[in-house]
């Protein structure tokens, strides 16, 4: 293979180029963020869902064991979570559900039998007693109250034939009741991010009860969302992913990857598809392969998985930017992965490609994040708290100092000093226990008021 060209290195310097993010349309961003939050919460359109999520802060005091169930695709979890109002909280026993492409086709009992089934094993292992259960559900549905969430035309090739219209709390209470687990009681249907949200304000109040709540909670791992806590107005799921205001920062190849997909369909989960693990990775696939077009290097991607879509993903590029051996050694063994070959100064070019993607990707992570944080405090003059999980947060070096050089850069360092951002790893099935615990002690005190 030939060593890259003054025209070729000129190719890589101008794709170098598309994926820089100026700060003046990172601010524009920010600023149609904020708008959109403002839009939707008062029900006149716009691409953020601002769905309501029923769900409270908790005291940090909520206690006792709570059954947490994770379902939104082939696999499943289901445990035991041991509250103790006094900060982290130990999952006890847990168990992994699978489904086969038949169930997948089939309906919505035989489904939710296999779940039930699981969380039979994780109960079965502890002395009878009653258990809130929280259910984080991860396909596509309708929030009606705290413990009931209709289900919305599923994904992810799941083809269920009664599932969709059909409450999915209730189909598991059920299920439940099928398996003779009466004393296991649905009290809550949970969403990821504001899990995280949740989590971090259990864990902190448990420490202080007088502690803030946290204000938003971030997912950036496989996909993107917030969840901001908006005071009097509640805490909402924003499904930040759809927000659609990223026209000015787009390269072609993320107008060319939204065009082809078919889930999610052009137009929807736009800034997801430019900012989340999901897409990194065949953003720079899609970039190399069209550099390479010209023939005169990248040679050695010929023949290789770059020929196939998605075959680059977020861990490789984790393993490539945390690559600072002279020969770039760590770079040529993800090439080497992906059945390619390459001189030193294409995998140069690698890394830099990589690192520009990356880079932008945690800048619009920055500027969506500040336009939640404008709307909840438009002079930014409070402390606030973002509470994040995810596995392209937690395992891409240095992510989140390059999202604080964006809030440095767009507002500068005095206001950029007062967020605090916690990283809360594994956040889904504890928090889901959180809110599942406080919504049933909410129901109890009710009940005997």
């Amino acid at each position: 293979m030939t060593l890259m060209s003054p025209s070729h290195d000129g190719l890589v310097s101008r794709a170098l180029a598309a994926f820089e993010a100026t700060p003046a349309a990172l601010q524009g961003l920010t600023r149609e963020f904020t708008d959109q939050m403002s839009r939707g919460l008062a029900g006149r359109g716009g691409s953020l869902k601002m769905l309501r999520t029923f769900t409270r802060q908790p005291t940090g005091r909520e206690s006792g064991r709570v059954v947490v169930v994770d379902w939104g695709g082939t696999k499943g979890r289901a445990a035991v979570v041991a509250l103790s109002g006094e900060g982290p909280a130990p999952v006890l026993n847990e168990d992994v559900f699978t489904f086969t492409d038949a169930q997948k086709r089939g309906t919505a009992a035989a489904v939710f039998d296999v779940v039930a089934a699981a969380i039979g094993r994780v109960v079965d292992a502890h002395p009878p007693a009653d258990y809130p259960l929280g259910f984080v559900y991860s396909f596509p549905a309708r929030l009606e109250a705290i413990d009931r969430a209709i289900a919305l035309a599923l994904t992810k090739g799941w083809t269920v034939v009664d599932l969709e219209g059909h409450d999915v709390a209730a189909l598991l209470s059920a299920a439940l009741r099928r398996r003779g687990l009466a004393r296991v009681t649905v009290a809550a249907v949970a969403n990821d991010t504001v899990a995280t949200l949740l989590l971090q304000t259990y864990q902190a109040r448990g420490v202080d009860p007088e502690a803030r709540p946290a204000d938003v909670g971030l997912i950036l791992g496989t996909g993107t969302n917030q969840a901001p806590d908006l005071g009097p107005a509640g805490i909402h799921n924003l499904e930040s992913g759809n927000f659609d205001g990223v026209a000015a920062i787009e390269t072609r190849y993320d107008a060319a990857l939204d065009r082809e997909l078919t889930d999610p369909r052009p137009g929807a989960q736009r800034l997801e598809k430019m900012a989340s693990g999901r897409y990194l990775g065949e953003l720079l696939r899609r970039a190399l392969v069209d550099i390479a077009a010209d023939g005169r290097a990248f040679g050695g991607l010929a023949g290789s998985a770059f020929d196939t879509p998605f075959a680059v993903d977020s861990e490789q590029l984790s393993r490539i930017a945390a690559d600072h051996t002279p020969g770039l050694d760590g770079v040529d063994a993800v090439l080497r992965e992906l059945r390619a070959t390459s001189e030193r100064e294409e995998r140069g070019a690698v890394r830099d490609l990589s690192d520009a993607i990356v880079r932008r990707a945690a800048r619009l992570v920055g500027a969506a994040l500040l336009g939640t944080l404008r709307f909840i405090d438009p002079a930014l003059a409070e402390g606030r708290t973002i509470a994040v999980d995810g596995s392209l947060w937690g395992g891409y070096p240095g992510f989140e100092s390059l999202v604080r050089e964006t809030f440095v850069e767009l507002v500068g360092r005095e206001a950029a000093e007062r967020i605090e951002i916690a990283f809360v790893k594994d956040s889904t099935g504890t928090g889901a226990a959180v809110i599942a615990a406080a919504a049933s002690e909410r129901s109890q005190a009710c009940s005997s008021g």
